[in-house]
């Protein structure tokens, strides 16, 4: 590794995401939660002690709003 980038893999995207993006309010994520729950919706908001999401049904309706604490917390992925 030279630089902090792998040699061969030509180094990071250059439209990967930031923290404050990824996680911004309107990005679309899904989360595993540590209790095996898997969610998907809208980042309304992120504070220290979690994330509040605008849940989704798979159709992709409202289903409602979820807080969930960081400790809670599996993986966040998002498509990009």
């Amino acid at each position: 590794m030279e630089g902090g980038i792998a040699e061969g893999n030509g180094g990071m995207r250059e439209e990967a995401p930031q923290i404050p993006g990824f996680l911004g309010r309107g990005s679309f994520v899904s989360v595993l939660a540590r209790t095996g729950n898997d969610l998907a919706g809208y980042v309304c908001d992120r504070h220290g002690s979690g994330l509040l999401l605008e849940v989704r049904d798979p159709s992709g309706d409202p289903h409602g709003y979820e807080f969930l604490p960081w400790s809670s917390i599996e993986r966040v992925s998002a498509e990009g």
